[in-house]
């Protein structure tokens, strides 16, 4: 699944309600942090529960859908058959998985899910340096087109990043579709993220 939706528009004074069940030190981290930003609806950020499939599909249906649209030599349509069991939440997690949802009215606008790296017992050996600490990965973000450009994505990465940090993760990172015309500007321009690396691709027959 990949990363990213289009940039939100950040309008209007009201700020963004946010209700997380991810421990009361989180919860009041990543609410203040994403109740300074300012958004016309209010979004709520809540841990992904049993119930929640219907609308955690609808949103990746949609990302395909649009990926689908702007390459279709590199990206598909998920089978629907089975879909809604592969994405449905299951209940409790592993400390070091995270899984949320954003509502907005009264709906599932958006998911996200993300994971912890810790440390690897062969940093000493390694010459890239992150790999001795624990880091975030963010691997899929999503927004129903119902719900783009009204803060959903922003609203997700931020509770997740505040999560990563109250876990000791002291950087964040995710893949993307290069030439994204929606993801690499909201990651870069929105959320401040750096590229770091290039993942070359051949096909071979």
């Amino acid at each position: 699944l990949l990363v990213g939706e289009a940039p939100e528009d950040v309008r209007g004074n009201r700020a963004a309600e946010v209700g997380m069940q991810l421990g009361e030190a989180a919860f009041h981290r990543a609410s203040l942090a994403v109740s300074r930003l300012a958004f016309v609806d209010e979004i709520t950020v809540r841990a992904a529960r049993p119930g929640d499939g219907h609308g955690i599909m609808r949103c990746h249906r949609d990302s395909a859908r649009y990926y689908v649209e702007l390459a279709p030599d590199l990206f598909r349509e998920p089978d629907e058959d089975g879909q809604l069991e592969f994405v449905e939440p299951k209940g409790e997690l592993p400390d070091e998985y995270l899984e949320l949802v954003a509502e907005l009215d009264g709906e599932i606008a958006g998911p996200l899910e993300a994971r912890l790296e810790p440390p690897l017992d062969s940093a000493r050996f390694q010459i890239v340096s992150e790999v001795g600490e624990t880091r975030l990965f963010i691997n899929a973000l999503a927004t129903a087109e119902a719900f783009k450009r009204r803060g959903i994505a922003t609203a997700l990465v931020e509770a997740a990043e505040e999560w990563g940090r109250e876990h000791g993760a002291t950087t964040a990172f995710l893949d993307t579709w290069v030439d994204s015309p929606s993801s690499v500007p909201f990651w870069e321009d929105r959320m401040g993220y750096e590229r770091r690396s290039i993942i070359f691709r051949k096909p071979l027959i």
